[in-house]
């Protein structure tokens, strides 16, 4: 049943806009665009945030209070591109994934993985830096324009 709305969904041009340059977003694009990273990459800091705050109730390593202290950043980060466009934020929240990824490749080399692991790893950085940088110039061309706040004056009564 909700396989069917899959595909209106990633043809639609106002909430899809992936190809679009950054520049040639219009403001209700580069929102959803920008909503749509946002739960991604708050999603995985959620998740990691809450897994080093139970492992370091657990064995009191500090090393999970850093990144229980870095999922609290970038999730901070993401609610203040969504609001008000901060370009630091915007920078925080573009490097966050590859953080990550640059994690696992250095537990891949500690732990001797496979040429194919990463491979597939140094793929989904370089991924992760290229629309990383995408988030950035769409939230720079956006502050730029002026073009980030929202009138809220015409609410209707």
């Amino acid at each position: 049943m909700w396989f069917s709305k899959i595909p209106g969904y990633i043809f639609d041009k106002q909430k899809t806009p992936y190809l679009t340059e950054a520049k040639d977003l219009t403001l209700a694009q580069s929102q959803y665009e920008l909503a749509a990273y946002g739960v991604f990459t708050g999603s995985l800091y959620g998740i990691i945030g809450l897994a080093a705050i139970l492992t370091f109730f657990e064995n009191n390593n500090p090393i999970y209070l850093g990144w229980l202290v870095l999922s609290v950043v970038v999730i901070y980060s993401i609610f203040s591109v969504m609001r008000k466009y901060e370009l630091i934020a915007s920078y925080i929240i573009s490097l966050a994934p590859a953080c990550i990824i640059i994690f696992c490749i250095f537990e891949g080399l500690k732990n001797s993985s496979s040429f194919l692991t990463l491979t597939i790893f140094i793929c989904l950085f370089l991924l992760s830096l290229k629309y990383g940088w995408r988030v950035s110039r769409i939230v720079a061309w956006q502050r730029f324009n002026g073009d980030f706040e929202i009138d809220n004056n015409n609410k209707k009564a």
